[in-house]
């Protein structure tokens, strides 16, 4: 997917989860790509993912209407997704990394450090990015040694947020999303260092964490935090 696809895919996705998008709305390439601003090509290969998802469902003529998908469903399926990933980053510590899982990772830090460094709108590098950060969590998940974690872990892949890497991004706000991003990074590089000390309790709480990134730090990064829930 080019890097408009995964950014429209990120937005779009960001939009149902929150409820901009309401369940039973309509949605189509077309208005996508016109209110994103990109082609139609980025756009319709976002809307199937989308669809893959469950987030979206094919509509008898042409376009998709927005599927009603509860916060709890979403809330499940990422917990589903961090007890199975920091199981496999625990499990990944106990056995200890090989040279090659090490550099697989580091290549993925290297990359978001690099990105998150520069000047550019985080927008023209979520490709790069989103690879990245694949790299990184499919790293652990495959080197971990338990083949039944990831046995496990494709019967929900294709749930909401339930994919490996997965991301969502505001597009009304990419300063505070490469805030958000900033700190996925940090937490790589901090589960990186346990595994590395084979601090197993440390890769696993922190890979806990993360897995719970995508949404509960988009509602954090967004709230009042000087004003009391």
């Amino acid at each position: 997917m080019s890097s408009s696809g995964q950014h429209v895919l990120a937005v779009v996705r960001r939009q149902i989860l929150s409820g901009a998008r309401a369940p039973g709305e309509k949605i189509s390439e077309v208005a996508v790509a016109g209110e994103l601003a990109v082609s139609r090509t980025p756009a319709r290969t976002a809307l199937a993912a989308l669809e893959a998802e469950g987030l979206i469902e094919k509509r008898k003529g042409r376009g998709y209407t927005v599927r009603s998908i509860s916060q709890s469903d979403v809330a499940n399926a990422i917990a589903v997704k961090a007890a199975l990933e920091s199981l496999a980053a625990k499990t990944l510590a106990e056995r200890g990394l090989d040279g090659e899982t090490d550099a697989a990772l580091c290549r993925s830090i290297a990359v978001t450090q690099a990105m998150l460094e520069g000047d550019a709108p985080v927008t023209e590098h979520f490709e790069t990015y989103h690879e990245a950060n694949v790299l990184f969590h499919e790293t652990i998940m495959r080197a971990c040694g338990n083949d039944l974690i990831a046995h496990a872990f494709e019967r929900i892949a294709m749930l909401p947020f339930a994919a490996l890497g997965a991301l969502s991004f505001e597009a009304t706000d990419p300063r505070r999303e490469r805030m958000r991003l900033t700190v996925g990074h940090s937490q790589h590089v901090i589960i990186l260092d346990a595994l590395r000390k084979r601090d197993a309790g440390r890769a696993e709480a922190m890979m806990r964490e993360h897995s719970h990134a995508t949404m509960n730090y988009g509602e954090l990064f967004s709230r009042d935090l000087g004003r009391a829930e």
